[in-house]
C-alpha cells in the first residue's frame, strides 16, 4: 500500500493528503505513467517558484511512501532517474476513503454507520 498521515477533510481531492506540490506532481505521472524530474520541473516552474531539486525531493518522498517507484536510465547527459507509477489513481482513491471509513468506524461506530446510511439514501 502507499502512506500518508496527515488528513484535511477541508481540502479537496488529493489535497486531502498530499501537499499541493505533491499532489500536482501525482497528477503528471498519472497522465504520463512515467516521467524524470526534468520533465516535471519543466511543467511545474511556470506556475510555481521551485527548483529542481525540491522536484526531486518530492518524487524521491513520493517513492519513500510507495507512489511512485523509479529506475535508472541513460540519457544524453549520463544516469537519469525515471519515475513511474506505483499505485493508479483509483487504488489511491479507494485507498484513502477506506483509511478515512475505518478511522470513522472505530473512532465513532454507531454514529458513522447511521450517518453513512442516511447519505447511502439520499444518493
Amino acid at each position: 500500500m502507499f502512506g500518508w498521515t496527515d488528513y484535511n477533510p477541508h481540502r479537496k481531492g488529493l489535497r486531502t493528503v498530499l501537499s499541493p506540490l505533491e499532489s500536482e506532481v501525482m497528477t503528471i505521472i498519472w497522465r504520463e505513467n512515467h516521467a524524470t524530474a526534468r520533465t516535471v520541473y519543466t511543467l511545474l516552474k511556470s506556475k510555481h517558484s521551485i527548483n529542481r531539486s525540491r522536484i526531486n525531493a518530492i518524487m524521491n518522498s513520493l517513492c519513500k511512501r510507495g507512489l511512485l517507484k523509479s529506475s535508472l536510465s541513460k540519457g544524453r547527459g549520463g544516469l537519469r532517474y525515471v519515475y513511474k507509477v506505483k499505485i493508479s489513481r483509483k487504488r489511491f482513491e479507494q485507498g484513502v476513503v477506506d483509511k478515512v471509513l475505518d478511522s470513522l468506524l472505530e473512532s465513532y461506530e454507531n454514529t458513522s454507520k447511521k450517518l453513512m446510511q442516511e447519505k447511502l439514501r439520499r444518493a
